[in-house]
């Protein structure tokens, strides 16, 4: 139910951004006008279709791979990588409840990204699981539990929150959000500890 209602808020504050009040040139029908089969029904079947912000199954997959490639390149300590799928300029943030029960935030750059990942240090793996996409043309959501392992231990647990922004039909990560938390109080993957 959480789950659920934190993904409906998060999408419709990043979809609300997507809409305006009327095409720029000032010709049309305003944004989520619906029209009659008489008006030609294009618009209402477009709206329709896309009412629920469901992705097709080319657009899910391009855009999980994505995703998918940001736990790669942590995994691989892939700067190159990393830098190809991440926005220069996107924003990262982590919220984390401690043991103690005390929260505490903090915020991360691309450069602070692809430093912790040039230095050394065990192999990190991070894994999602049950994956929710939602888009809006070239924006899109996704919302999933995830755990995350340094070497082979437990680091942390909790819920990814990505935002991507297709350009010139790549998709590349603008924002990522996430909380830290610690079992039980996040769910660990399905399949066990990593292998």
């Amino acid at each position: 139910m959480i789950r659920n209602t934190a993904v409906s808020v998060l999408a419709t504050f990043a979809f609300a951004a997507c809409s305006s009040s009327g095409d720029q040139r000032g010709e049309g029908p305003e944004v989520g006008t619906m029209m009659s089969a008489a008006d030609g029904g294009a618009p209402m079947a477009q709206a329709m279709a896309s009412a629920d912000h469901m992705p097709s199954d080319a657009d899910r997959a391009a855009i999980l791979a994505i995703v998918q490639s940001l736990f790669d390149a942590l995994g691989e300590r892939d700067t190159e990588l990393l830098t190809a799928i991440l926005h220069p300029d996107i924003l990262m943030h982590s919220v984390e409840l401690s043991a103690d029960g005390e929260r505490s935030s903090s915020t991360s750059t691309l450069e602070g990204m692809v430093g912790r990942l040039e230095a050394e240090g065990p192999r990190m793996t991070e894994r999602m699981w049950d994956p929710e996409v939602r888009i809006s043309g070239d924006l899109a959501m996704v919302w999933t539990p995830y755990d995350f392992y340094v070497g082979e231990d437990l680091s942390h647990c909790g819920a990814d929150a990505f935002i991507l922004m297709r350009a010139g039909g790549d998709w590349q990560i603008t924002s990522l959000s996430w909380t830290r938390l610690q079992p039980p109080t996040c769910e660990l993957h399905p399949d066990g500890p990593p292998g």
